[in-house]
């Protein structure tokens, strides 16, 4: 049978599943990966060798700069989201290697004498940050924003192990799920789980979608993990070297033009061949509820990251933890509910890269001394400060579009919406679960669907008797909408709304990730995909350029007995 039936399994059938309100990408590390050819390292050419003491076969390069330099470097980080605490966590791991290297006590201030960050918002996490219904702490934390990640999210998954943290599997789905266009439920799953249900679901599935569609996108979402798994192989990323622009990245890894730059539409019809209904109901309703861009529209790896995931977990009290332990980790100095207003770049006489002031809300943090990097962490054009440092970029930082993204949150003693909301009899069966499809629409001319998903999240707190609900959708949704879904007015009730990930339109060209020398934009990668994952990568290549030039440290610099600073081992 091509689809699984176990009571586990059952809605990993449908594969738009994996994408329940999430937004992630799976990647898994592998040793059995073609090594890339024709990539070296760009290192100091002027390097001795260090000798590791718990492997003495294996040398390292440790550059003469690092060897004379006698203070630290002044490190500024602006954002404490996801890449921005990623940042700073990675610039610390890798100034630790680099004093261990070097015979000095960690944390001396040789490396990096201090990193600072700055964040405008009064939280640490960014897109990642949780509410308590009806403001009460007694109540179980929601996820605002990212919710869940998966297991082979390998800097997420390490991440929670490393700092302690408690993962809780999410409860999405307890009562089915349901594919709805605006006018009718295309298919929807069984109320229960039992190994009965699982086999009807299953029949109903290959009645409606075929017997090859499931098949044949597993075969290609593999594939493109595949691809994935080289960015967490050590000795495939030594020997690639650093990369200095996300064009060689997507490339060099497998994952440019070929999915960037065609639609997922033709993607899904030209390439993985899927039926027409699997590909306007199981394939958009995953890019609906994890980017809210309809397949047509959406380039075709954001359409793969988006039926890639399996296994979701989540960090109990907040996926935030991560990044604030992250932070803590690297000591980072924290600024927060401080706006940076300005970047003043002072050029060297000597040739050498300059050094950066930052001025910022508070006057009392303005300083002079100067910062010897800076890793913007932020989406360029949402900043006071892009246009002033503009002036000093030769390559043009494209405007990247938004995609403006409603969430309501709400709770309600209803365990799932009533029949009448969607115009069916009193008796009728409804998910709690529920992803959305544009499809109908586009080849009837008729509206969309209000909403890009609906999903019952569980009791506020066991034996509440109360339910938290979240809805993603493009437009704000009136009060009387919820009434009609619920049947009841909602006994609390956020909404909030952000500029949440990128429009993933095809492209072929991204940011540049050093528009001005010394300043590393980290926002740079989200047109290619955006995830807490992904946003790790970023911040961990962005450490990595810089401490290639300042010190010769390279990343799946494997020592026995000992983490790399990258975490590829």
């Amino acid at each position: 049978m091509p689809f699984p039936t176990s009571t586990g399994s059952r809605l990993i059938l449908l594969t738009s599943v994996f994408t329940i309100i999430s937004i992630f990408l799976l990647l898994r590390p592998s040793s059995l990966l073609p090594s890339l050819s024709g990539f070296s390292s760009s290192s100091s050419t002027k390097n001795t060798q260090f000798h590791s003491g718990s492997n003495p076969n294996k040398t390292y390069p440790v550059s003469e700069d690092a060897q004379n330099q006698f203070s630290g470097k002044r490190v500024a980080i602006i954002g404490a989201g996801a890449s921005g605490s990623s940042a700073a966590f990675f610039m610390r791991r890798a100034t630790r290697t680099l004093e261990r290297r070097l015979g000095l006590e960690e944390d001396s201030g040789k490396g990096v004498g201090e990193i600072v960050v700055f964040e405008k918002e009064g939280y640490v996490g960014g897109r990642s940050t949780t509410v308590h219904p009806h403001s009460d702490e007694r109540t179980i934390p929601q996820e605002l924003g990212a919710s869940i990640f998966v297991a082979a999210n390998k800097n997420m998954m390490k991440a929670a192990k490393h700092f302690n943290l408690t993962l809780i599997d999410p409860s999405y789905g307890e009562r089915g799920l349901g594919i709805w266009d605006g006018n009718q439920f295309l298919y929807s799953t069984s109320a229960t789980d039992s190994t009965t249900s699982s086999w009807l679901d299953t029949a109903r599935a290959l009645m409606r979608y075929g017997p090859f569609s499931y098949t044949r996108t597993k075969s290609a979402v593999a594939d493109l993990l595949k691809r994935f798994e080289r960015l967490y192989d050590p000795a495939w990323l030594a020997q690639r070297g650093r990369v200095d622009s996300i064009e060689d990245f997507a490339e060099t890894v497998g994952l440019g033009r070929e999915f960037t730059t065609r639609t997922g539409e033709d993607w899904a019809k030209n390439v993985v061949k899927v039926s027409d209904r699997w590909m306007g109901e199981i394939m958009e309703g995953g890019t609906r509820v994890n980017y809210a861009t309809d397949l047509n529209l959406i380039h075709a790896l954001g359409a793969g990251v988006s039926l890639a995931a399996s296994g979701a977990s989540q960090v109990q009290g907040g996926n935030w933890q991560i990044f604030q332990n992250m932070l803590d980790d690297s000591k980072a100095k924290m600024h927060l509910g401080t706006e940076v207003v300005d970047i003043i770049s002072s050029s060297k006489s000597d040739g050498n890269a300059p050094r950066f002031h930052i001025k910022t809300n508070r006057t009392e943090l303005n300083d002079d001394e100067p910062f010897d990097v800076v890793f913007f962490a932020a989406p360029w054009y949402s900043s006071p400060i892009a246009e002033g440092i503009t002036k000093s970029i030769s390559e043009k930082i494209p405007h990247q579009k938004y995609v403006h993204l409603h969430v309501t949150y709400l709770t309600t003693t209803r365990r799932h919406p009533i029949p009448s909301f969607f115009g069916l009899p009193d008796d009728a069966y409804i998910p709690n679960t529920i992803i959305t499809t544009g499809v109908t629409s586009r080849q009837q001319a008729v509206p969309p669907p209000r909403f890009q998903s609906i999903s019952w999240h569980g009791e506020t707190y066991p034996g509440s008797g109360e339910y938290a609900v979240k809805i993603f959708s493009l437009t704000r949704l009136p009060e009387r909408f919820l009434v009609e879904m619920l049947g009841e007015e909602p006994s609390w009730l956020l909404r909030k709304e952000w500029n949440s990930y990128p429009q993933l339109r095809p492209l072929a060209t991204y940011a540049p990730v050093e528009p001005v020398k010394g300043l590393q934009y980290l926002g740079a990668m989200e047109s290619w995909v955006s995830t807490m994952e992904t946003q790790t990568i970023s911040a961990r290549e962005a450490v990595a350029r810089v401490v290639d030039g300042w010190w010769g440290l390279g990343q799946g610099e494997c020592e026995a007995g000992l983490e790399s600073w990258d975490w590829t081992c």
